[in-house]
Parts: C-alpha cells; sequence; structure tokens
C-alpha cells in the first residue's frame, strides 16, 4: 500500500465493464449495511442516526487504517480541494440516508437515495465531460420505477415529511460525492477517498451526538449490528471508489440500482419483509437497470 499512487488511465469499454461490475459487488455489501443498520434500530427504536454515522464511520476508519498499515502518506494521499469535497458530501449523505432510513424503512429510502443517479446523470457532462447516452437515461428512469414499487411492498413503512426530505438531500449530496470522487480519482487510490470521507464523517457525527446529548446503543446486539454496518461498508466504499475511478459516471451510478434490489432480498430473508406482486415486478425492472443497461452503456 505504500508508493506513489498510479494515475487514473483513460475509461475504456473494458474498464468501463469492470467498473459496472465493481458497483454491482459494492451493492451486496451496501445492502448489507442497510440491513444491520435497519436491525439495529428495530433493536433500539431511540437510537439516533448521528450515532449510527458514528459507529459505522468509527469502525471504517479504524479498519482503514489497518488496511494501510499506519502508513500516513497512503491515507492522506496529495490533499486536494476533491478530496475534501468528497469527504464533505459523503459525510452529509451518509447521516441524511441513516435519517431517511429511520423514518422510512429500507424500500423507501433506498429510492429516496437512488435520485443520486439522476444528478450524477444530469451533471456528469458539466462537471466531467462524460456524455449521458440514452442507454444510462433508460437504466436510471428504469430503476426510479422499480425502487418506487419496491418501497410500496409490505415491507415499507409511511414515511414522514422529514424522512423524506433528508432521502432527497442526502441523494443530492451522494451525487456530489460520486462526481468528486473521479475528479480525485486521477492521483490518489481508493483507500485514499474513502479515507478523507470516513475522517469527515466521524468527526462529525460523533462532534454532533455528543454535542446533543445523544442516546447511545445499550443492547449488546444493535451494538453488534452498528459494527457489521462498519466493517461491511468499509469493503463497500473500496469497491465503489474504485468503480468510479475506472468507470464513466453515469452507467457506475445507474448501476447503484442493483443496491436497492439486494437490500430487498436480504430483508425478505433476515427481516422476513416478504415483497408483493409489484415489488417482483420492481425486482425485474432492477435487474435490467442495475445490471443488464449499465453493462451495455459500459460499453
Amino acid at each position: 500500500m505504500t508508493g506513489s499512487p498510479a494515475p487514473r488511465s483513460a475509461t475504456t469499454a473494458e474498464g468501463g465493464t469492470r467498473g459496472v461490475a465493481l458497483m454491482i459487488a459494492c451493492s451486496v455489501l451496501f445492502a448489507a449495511m442497510a440491513t444491520f443498520v435497519a436491525v439495529a434500530h428495530s433493536l433500539d427504536p431511540h437510537l439516533s442516526p448521528f450515532v449510527t454515522s458514528a459507529f459505522r464511520s468509527g469502525v471504517n476508519l479504524i479498519a482503514l487504517i489497518l488496511l494501510a498499515r499506519f502508513d500516513v502518506k497512503v491515507l492522506w494521499g496529495d490533499g486536494r480541494r476533491a478530496l475534501w469535497v468528497r469527504g464533505v458530501l459523503g459525510g452529509l449523505s451518509l447521516v441524511m440516508y441513516f435519517g431517511a432510513l429511520a423514518h422510512l424503512g429500507i424500500g423507501e429510502a433506498a429510492f429516496l437515495s437512488q435520485t443520486s443517479a439522476v444528478w450524477v446523470a444530469l451533471l456528469a457532462p458539466y462537471f466531467l465531460g462524460e456524455r449521458t447516452g440514452w442507454t444510462v437515461w433508460l437504466a436510471v428512469l428504469c430503476s426510479l420505477v422499480g425502487v418506487a414499487l419496491l418501497s410500496q411492498s409490505p415491507g415499507g413503512q409511511s414515511g414522514e415529511l422529514a424522512g423524506r426530505g433528508m432521502g432527497l438531500a442526502g441523494g443530492l449530496c451522494a451525487a456530489g460525492a460520486y462526481l468528486s470522487i473521479r475528479k480525485a480519482g486521477s492521483s490518489n487510490r481508493p483507500i485514499t477517498i474513502v479515507f478523507y470521507f470516513t475522517l469527515v464523517a466521524a468527526i462529525g457525527s460523533t462532534a454532533t451526538s455528543v454535542a446533543i446529548g445523544e442516546h447511545l446503543p445499550r443492547d449488546p446486539r444493535a451494538i453488534a449490528c452498528l459494527i457489521g454496518a462498519g466493517i461491511t461498508a468499509t469493503f463497500a466504499q473500496m469497491l465503489m471508489t474504485e468503480a468510479y475511478r475506472v468507470g464513466r459516471a453515469g452507467p457506475i451510478a445507474a448501476a447503484g440500482a442493483a443496491g436497492p434490489l439486494f437490500s430487498t432480498l436480504l430483508g425478505w430473508w433476515v427481516l422476513g419483509q416478504a415483497p408483493d406482486a409489484l415489488a417482483g415486478l420492481g425486482m425485474v425492472l432492477l435487474v435490467l437497470s442495475g445490471i443488464g443497461l449499465p453493462l451495455l452503456a459500459a460499453r
């Protein structure tokens, strides 16, 4: 892990396909993270999104330091502004997502989070000079319909206005963070980019939790779930960062639609939230929009 980071090479069809495959694998781990968080909130209904974020990012930070073998140069990278932008926006999106998850449940929170793909598709031509083709737009639109159908399944909960607002704001912040990854990835390793996000999130969420006197979890099972969320998120972030580094932002963001698909399957298995017929149709659409179309667009 030592030495100078290799610069990002020009995106090729092979690299784009690899990026989409990495994002799909990342989606499985993020779905596991969301399930861990959902179980933790079910065990401790008073759990705050700030405390959830503090646990998740704290475990994430420790794991990154161990993976870097305590090499500060690897973690710090070149310190460019895009790294800090990714850190701040990523930290905000994390808190917003956990807030939406606590208020709305996995289904609707996943739908609102997936709106980040719309923002990436809209902004990538202006900030990255990457054209958003019709296959990407079709994938994004199909994913929104698919996740909307999933959010109507019995596993979802009727959400509050504040929860929906946090979900939408989190999607916008996540889009900005993803675009920043493409900027920072030209001269920094994935572990460096993830470190900035984790550092900002850990400091911000922990300081906020202490300042406002948030309730700390006492159930050992809830604590274990939060630690599990941090571990799975560590490797998910590494895969996602590498995906955005080697592939175009549009197809990678569209492939993120696989996340709600895997979240629904895990919610069915772990939480007993069985999808209904509409949710089944949504899952079919997500296979198309989160796997099939992004792979086609990457080529």
